[in-house]
Parts: C-alpha cells; structure tokens; sequence
C-alpha cells in the first residue's frame, strides 16, 4: 500500500471477535513470519472495534502512531505484511484520503499447518523451533482420513415451503473469515488448456485446486508448466497430491533458474489514468487494464497465445519486473516492428533500455516508444545499439527496415 499520512483518516471493522485460539494462533505461528510490529498493529485495530458493532468511528493514523508507538514508513510496512498473508484487506477513497481497514480472522491452526505456502515458510523461519511450536496445537488433532462424513445437508434438517407463512425457521451463525491467499494464483489458462491434456474439471476436487494454487504461487509455477506436472500426477482420474507435491518440489530445485512467473495481472491502479475521449487516451486505457496474456490474445483474433510468446513475456517480466501496461506498449511495438514475431533478444533489449530510463506509465511507455522510430528513422543500422544485439537472420531483417506502415499506424494513435 502507498505510504500513510497522519492526516489520513482511517476506519475499522471486522465480522467477527478475535477468540483465544485465534489469538494463540496470530502470535505463535503468524509472528514469526510477519514480525511482532504487524501483529501488536493487528491486535491494536481489533482492541478499538466497538463489541457490539464491530466497527470502529473515523480516526487519525497520527493515533495509530502515536498508540502502537510506530512510525508513519514502519505502519505502511506493517500494514502490508498484514495484507500479504490475509489478516486485513484495505479499502481507499483516494479524494477524501480516508481508509477502511478490514479485519479477517487468522486461519485456525489446523489449516495454517496443512497451509503448502504458510507452513513451509515457517519451517524456514523457525528450522529447529518448528517441531515444539506447533506441538500444542496438535494435541487434539485428530486425523480424518479413517473417519465417513456424517453431518446433515441443509436438505436433511429443513424443508422450504414458500407457500406458508413459517417459510423457514433459521439460526445466523457467525463464521471465521480469512483471505484465501491462493486465490492470488490465477487459474485462467490452467482452465483454458486443460482440455487439450486430457483433463476434465470433473476429475479435481475442491482440495485438488486449492493445493494446485499454493503450490503454483509457492514455487512460482507458471500454470502450463502445472498442466504438464498435474497431468503425471493423475492416477485413476484422480489426483495424486502427494505426487503433484513432489512434481513441484523438483521442479523448483532442477528449474530454478528457468522457471517463469504468471503474467496475468493488470498494471497498478495508483498508474492509471482515467479513460479520455481521444484515441490515444482510449488506447491507454486499454493497455492499462487488459493482461499481457489477454493482449496477446487479442493480437491472435482470440486464439491462445503459443507458449514460446508466453515464455518470452514471462522472462522479461519476471528479470525486469516491468509493469504490465509497459509491457503491453512493448509488446505492441515489438510485433509490429517484428513482423508479427516477439524474438527474444530484441524485446529484452528494448526492455531492458526502458527499466534503465525507470519507464513506469503506458503514456511514459508510449513517449518512449515514439522517440525510439524517430531515432531508428534518423540513424544508420550501424549506429543503432541494436545493431549489438545477436539476432536471426530472419530477425535481423525484419529490424533493419524500415517500417514506414508502423510509423503511420503509430503516428496517427499517439499524436
């Protein structure tokens, strides 16, 4: 989140009580992967919630600083951390400068455990400690794998009667809520090319897709790569979790270096514009919220994008880490420039130019873009810097024209 001020107003609120096992949960298993600042942050906003209401009245964060003892940087980063791992989802309304905080309930402590990213970086943070702090909460665990689940459907125990005045006699239970961190890993293409590896979503059960999402985003698999690993793990139509575990585990060790990081994500909302009502603002706008997936789709008339473009994309977004609205302008110029191809070297190249000149913005991204025709059209093949790129020769060809359409097409976008 950006950095508060202690001008900004701030507000609380939450849909349930913070119990005792929840709290034993926050400082024995969230502490020490968050730290103590992000859990007394926590503790703070949950101790102002009226306990009637569950809400808080508007305050100051220069209370919040002056309570917990934190400064206005160490907030933001506590704040985050919280975020990050669920415990709080924050709300803006960026003209008044006011923030709503919601508060979520930690996991229990049985799912923290069975958590693939959560608890695998607790045993890296704790190592030997690992064992004798989890301890206490499995004393009354109990392993349900022997066990037939008995319990009543809402069919079982109520009849609806729309017809009658006593339609439906009901109890509100107040049930924990907690952010699911593996929605984070989107599943999109795992769905779309699913059927092309001979998979069904019929064969996955509910915990199949959760452990396939916590392990894609704890060992930065990319979701074809998952494809491939998932369908190895598939005995008898079903999925081996264990096997898929293992898949995933090697892969991270053997692929370390040459893994790829999902690119299906939209640039920033704090580096969007609103949408204007002249083409090169449309356009911006465009490339500001659609998915560089989703362009490359859109340049193919719908059809999927190869995985070779997709690795292409990828890399440079996972060693540059451009924002994907910069990415999208880049992808643009490099297939129009490139006859309709995105060759490596030629696209990190430009890439690698624009995170050097700290290119942040689409319009930033477009200028950059612009000046880079106009120098290619002023300067010989041998003066270009991109001359000292090894490319194809059908690569290097499609470089050293010069491409008078493009400059039209771009001329006429951008003016």
């Amino acid at each position: 989140m950006e950095v508060l001020s202690i001008s900004d107003i701030y507000q609380t609120r939450s849909n349930c009580h913070l119990d005792q096992d929840s709290y034993q949960v926050l400082l024995q298993l969230y502490q020490p992967l968050i730290g103590n600042e992000a859990v007394t942050l926590y503790l703070t906003l949950f101790s102002e919630l009226n306990q009637y209401t569950l809400t808080k009245k508007p305050s100051l964060v220069s209370r919040l600083c002056k309570v917990t003892q934190l400064s206005l940087t160490s907030l933001t980063q506590a704040f985050s951390k919280l975020e990050a791992v669920g415990l709080v989802n924050t709300f803006v309304k960026q003209n008044e400068h006011r923030y709503v905080f919601d508060m979520n309930m930690p996991l229990s402590a049985n799912d923290f455990i069975h958590h693939q990213i959560l608890n695998t970086l607790l045993k890296q943070r704790l190592h030997d400690e690992y064992e004798k702090t989890i301890m206490p909460f499995q004393t009354y665990h109990v392993n349900l794998d022997e066990y037939q689940n008995v319990s009543a459907s809402f069919g079982d125990v109520f009849d609806i009667q729309l017809n009658q005045d006593n339609v439906l006699v009901t109890k509100n239970y107040q049930s924990k809520q907690h952010h699911a961190l593996e929605k984070e890993y989107d599943l999109t293409l795992f769905y779309q090319e699913m059927e092309s590896f001979q998979l069904s979503k019929k064969m996955f059960q509910q915990s199949d897709i959760a452990l396939i999402q916590q392990l894609g985003l704890l060992y930065k698999i990319n979701e074809l790569d998952m494809l491939e690993m998932v369908k190895k793990a598939m005995t008898h139509q079903r999925l081996d979790q264990k096997q898929l575990i293992l898949f995933c585990r090697d892969y991270y060790d053997l692929k370390m270096p040459e893994k790829f990081e999902q690119i299906f994500h939209k640039q920033s909302p704090l580096l969007q514009q609103e949408e204007g009502s002249s083409s090169l603002e449309q356009h911006i706008h465009y490339l500001e919220t659609i998915s560089p997936y989703d362009l490359l789709k859109d340049k193919l008339g719908g059809r999927e994008p190869l995985k070779r473009d997709l690795q292409v994309v990828e890399s440079v977004l996972t060693d540059l880490q451009l924002e994907p609205g910069v990415m999208n302008v880049l992808i643009e110029l490099t297939l129009v420039k490139c006859d309709q191809s995105l060759p490596r070297n030629f696209i990190e190249a430009l890439a690698s130019q624009w995170k050097r000149k700290k290119i942040t913005t689409v319009k930033d991204a477009i200028e950059e873009g612009k000046a880079y025709l106009r120098y290619r059209q002023s300067q010989t093949i041998e003066e270009s810097w991109l001359n000292q790129v090894p490319l194809q020769d059908d690569q290097q060809n499609d470089i050293e024209d010069t491409n008078e359409d493009l400059m039209k097409m771009l001329n006429s976008l951008y003016k």
